[in-house]
């Protein structure tokens, strides 16, 4: 796959340039976190895959784990878009499992912004300008407002106040069960076995089955 060339960047003075360049970055950190894993991704390696070096990434984002905020946020959006207009077409008419079926099938679905989210507390912990941690959870809590409103409106009888509490819960079974129905292709082997065939998890069975425990 041939490598993503950014202009030079001396010459980004701008803002339509600068945007470009932060495009380019975002794009490729996502390749590579869903390749390789954040953990395993430096700069260095980001700055390569746009074809430029590690110090001019930081024209642009603070550190790795800036970017990492930064394709989070832009993968919630792309779940966002997804799952609204689901919900609205349950408008008034929604039940507990069709409300768990269109979510369950939106984290399916936005698979980047599930795996991404696995790994959100060791970034959170890592030293982020307290800037960018207010920006992350102002913009957390917006959608969870957003996503309590939708809820709310498909589940007849239902309240957002009452649901917004939940939607925590949504996010952090996603991130926690996500990495356990999908191993390492060497565990997922071993799990193929009829003697662990019980240990092997499925998204859509644990992730429906806690959605309608949560929202009777």
């Amino acid at each position: 796959m041939p490598k993503s060339k950014l202009p030079p960047f001396q010459r980004a003075r701008q803002p339509e340039q600068i945007e470009q360049r932060q495009e380019a970055i975002l794009a490729a950190a996502l390749v590579l976190f869903q390749k390789k894993g954040l953990e395993n991704v430096t700069l260095a390696d980001i700055a390569e895959k746009v074809g430029t070096v590690k110090s001019n990434i930081y024209r642009y984002f603070d550190s790795r784990e800036h970017i990492y905020l930064r394709v989070l946020q832009r993968q919630a959006s792309e779940w966002e878009k997804r799952v609204m207009p689901a919900l609205d077409a349950l408008k008034r008419k929604g039940t507990a499992p069709k409300v768990a079926e269109v979510l369950t099938r939106s984290f399916i679905q936005s698979a980047e912004l599930s795996t991404l989210i696995t790994v959100i507390n060791p970034v959170m912990e890592k030293a982020l300008s307290p800037e960018l941690v207010l920006d992350f959870r102002s913009a957390f809590y917006e959608r969870r407002k957003r996503l309590a409103q939708a809820l709310a409106a498909a589940l007849p009888g239902s309240h957002a106040k009452e649901i917004f509490p939940l939607t925590l819960y949504i996010f952090t079974q996603v991130a926690g069960l996500w990495p356990l129905c999908h191993p390492s292709s060497e565990s997922a082997q071993l799990f193929e076995h009829p003697e662990h065939a019980h240990l092997n998890l499925n998204f859509e069975i644990e992730m429906t089955r806690f959605l309608l425990r949560l929202l009777k």
